[in-house]
């Protein structure tokens, strides 16, 4: 493949998410934040006990982070979105005492997946039919107080509502 095909490639795939995000400007935003220390989701384990299967988690204080996301979601929420949708997540956590003043981004744990898992099992069933809707995230992670700012928003799938 040469110089050129791999900068057209390149340039479509730029134009296509430029696209997603100016559709989903366009349409209806829910938008909320919570309020808290932010939890990733960890790994699940699962074993057998009395021949019975029990799974677990490994983070602690999973399952009041999520509800407390679905609580909001709820308050917050003027239906379920069925199509597409592109979710932004602000994710922010406390700045340890020894961290430097300047430093505004998080390069530490819990990795930004692992949060964004957690924010999108916890807005299922409440926003969304399914998290496999979502066709794009936008995320970050920095200090501040902690908490998370969700906006989901559906994405045009009309010929006659592209920008």
């Amino acid at each position: 493949m040469g110089e050129t095909a791999g900068t057209e490639w390149k340039d479509a795939k730029w134009n296509r998410i430029e696209f997603v995000f100016a559709s989903a400007s366009a349409m209806e935003i829910t938008e909320f934040s919570v309020r808290g220390l932010p939890v990733p989701q960890g790994s699940t384990r699962a074993f057998v006990v009395k021949g019975r299967p029990v799974i677990t988690s490994t983070s602690k204080g999973l399952s009041s982070w999520r509800h407390l996301i679905a609580s909001e979601a709820q308050r917050h929420a003027t239906r379920i979105y069925h199509g597409p949708v592109i979710v932004f997540l602000s994710f922010y956590l406390p700045k340890p005492k020894s961290a430097p003043k300047s430093l505004k981004y998080m390069t530490k744990r819990p990795d930004l997946d692992k949060l964004i898992r957690a924010v999108l099992d916890g807005i299922t069933h409440v926003l969304l039919r399914d998290d496999s809707q979502v066709v794009a995230v936008f995320a970050q992670k920095e200090y501040g107080d902690p908490g998370v700012i969700v906006q989901v928003s559906e994405v045009s799938t009309k010929e006659s509502e592209k920008p």
